[in-house]
Protein backbone atom coordinates (compact mmCIF):
# COMPACT_ATOMS: atom_id res chain seq x y z
CA UNK A 1 0.00 0.00 0.00
CA UNK A 2 1.28 3.24 -1.07
CA UNK A 3 1.47 6.58 1.43
CA UNK A 4 -1.64 8.13 -0.26
CA UNK A 5 -3.51 4.91 0.50
CA UNK A 6 -2.19 4.84 4.03
CA UNK A 7 -3.21 8.35 4.97
CA UNK A 8 -6.31 8.13 3.04
CA UNK A 9 -7.30 4.88 5.42
CA UNK A 10 -6.73 7.02 8.27
CA UNK A 11 -8.44 9.45 7.65
CA UNK A 12 -5.61 12.03 7.24
CA UNK A 13 -6.19 13.25 3.70
CA UNK A 14 -9.20 15.02 2.23
CA UNK A 15 -9.81 13.49 -1.26
CA UNK A 16 -8.48 16.63 -3.23
CA UNK A 17 -5.30 16.07 -1.43
CA UNK A 18 -5.14 13.13 -2.08
CA UNK A 19 -6.17 13.68 -6.39
CA UNK A 20 -2.84 15.88 -5.82
CA UNK A 21 -0.72 13.76 -4.29
CA UNK A 22 -1.59 11.31 -6.89
CA UNK A 23 -0.64 14.01 -9.66
CA UNK A 24 2.91 14.36 -8.05
CA UNK A 25 3.21 10.08 -7.27
CA UNK A 26 0.81 8.92 -10.01
CA UNK A 27 3.62 7.97 -12.63
CA UNK A 28 5.60 6.26 -9.88
CA UNK A 29 2.88 3.92 -9.39
CA UNK A 30 2.09 0.99 -11.41
CA UNK A 31 -1.18 1.32 -13.36
CA UNK A 32 -3.01 -0.93 -11.15
CA UNK A 33 -2.27 0.43 -8.48
CA UNK A 34 -2.86 4.11 -9.52
CA UNK A 35 -6.66 2.85 -10.67
CA UNK A 36 -7.01 1.45 -6.93
CA UNK A 37 -5.86 4.49 -5.34
CA UNK A 38 -8.39 6.46 -7.45
CA UNK A 39 -11.44 4.17 -6.36
CA UNK A 40 -10.02 5.25 -2.83
CA UNK A 41 -10.36 9.19 -4.03
CA UNK A 42 -13.71 8.28 -5.10
CA UNK A 43 -14.87 6.45 -1.86
CA UNK A 44 -13.49 9.92 -0.02
CA UNK A 45 -15.40 11.89 -2.19
CA UNK A 46 -18.53 9.95 -1.88
CA UNK A 47 -17.96 10.19 1.54
CA UNK A 48 -17.38 14.17 1.59
CA UNK A 49 -20.21 14.95 -0.01
CA UNK A 50 -22.51 12.58 2.00
CA UNK A 51 -21.05 14.54 5.16
CA UNK A 52 -21.66 18.36 3.77
CA UNK A 53 -24.99 16.98 2.40
CA UNK A 54 -25.78 16.23 5.93
CA UNK A 55 -24.93 19.16 7.15
CA UNK A 56 -26.61 20.93 4.97
CA UNK A 57 -29.88 19.43 6.07
CA UNK A 58 -28.85 20.16 9.51
CA UNK A 59 -28.67 23.65 8.77
CA UNK A 60 -32.09 24.18 6.83
CA UNK A 61 -33.65 22.93 10.32
CA UNK A 62 -32.47 25.50 11.92
CA UNK A 63 -34.39 28.83 12.18
CA UNK A 64 -37.56 26.68 11.39
CA UNK A 65 -39.53 27.39 14.76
Amino acid sequence: MCLICVELTKNKLTSAEARRNLGEWGPTLDKEHRYEVLREIWKKEDEEMQLAEAEDNEWAGWGSD
